[in-house]
């Protein structure tokens, strides 16, 4: 078959084009308290753990207590110290980090970084525990309401996170922290 039969039988048999879904609104918005169930409950499905403080003072005490050695990016020269150019051996010293989340999903327990949050993209992938705090109010329903609260233009680099990184095999063996962070834990204030 030639060339142009070939292109000649695909402009034939070509589907039908068709649009694409209009912005779904959110009609019936959810109560506060009801996206907080529904987020914990995503979390907890993806091998996350929950936790609600009140205050910034209670999340401070509540980090130097549970976690002295806790790597915060506004503390202690962070910033400088890891910076995109760093060394991947001073990268592995990092054991734990809290970073501030920008928006959580409640329907799958994600929650949106960006390169805003820390100075160098692979700081929540090579610690072994992350912590990530979050503003309740910043909680939506689903993935297009967080889509179209995302502000791309100031930023190089986003991800959503949700839970620790996970394999498994085909008889079904669940491993955490195979390739990632073996925890996360998610402070909601």
């Amino acid at each position: 078959m030639s060339r142009d039969n070939i292109l000649k039988t695909i402009r034939q048999n070509k589907p039908e084009f068709t649009p694409l879904p209009k912005y779904l609104e959110v009609t019936d918005p959810k109560p506060r308290r009801e996206l907080l169930e529904i987020f914990e409950k995503s979390l907890n499905q993806v091998g996350a753990e929950f936790i609600e403080l009140s205050l910034n003072e209670e999340i401070d005490s509540y980090l130097s207590f549970h976690f002295p050695e806790v790597h915060q990016i506004g503390k202690n020269g962070f910033r400088d110290e890891y910076s995109a150019n760093c060394s991947k051996e001073k990268l592995d010293q990092i054991d734990t980090i809290i970073l501030e989340g920008h928006l959580g999903v409640a329907e799958n327990g994600a929650i949106w970084l960006d390169d805003s949050d820390f100075p160098n993209r692979l700081v929540p992938f090579v610690a072994q525990m992350v912590i990530i705090s979050l503003d309740s109010a910043k909680i939506l329903s689903n993935m297009t309401e967080a889509y179209h609260k995302l502000n791309m233009a100031g930023t190089g680099f986003g991800v959503f996170i949700s839970g620790p990184s996970k394999t498994a095999d085909i008889e079904q063996s669940l491993v955490y922290g195979a390739h990632g962070p073996k925890s996360l834990l998610v402070v909601i204030y």
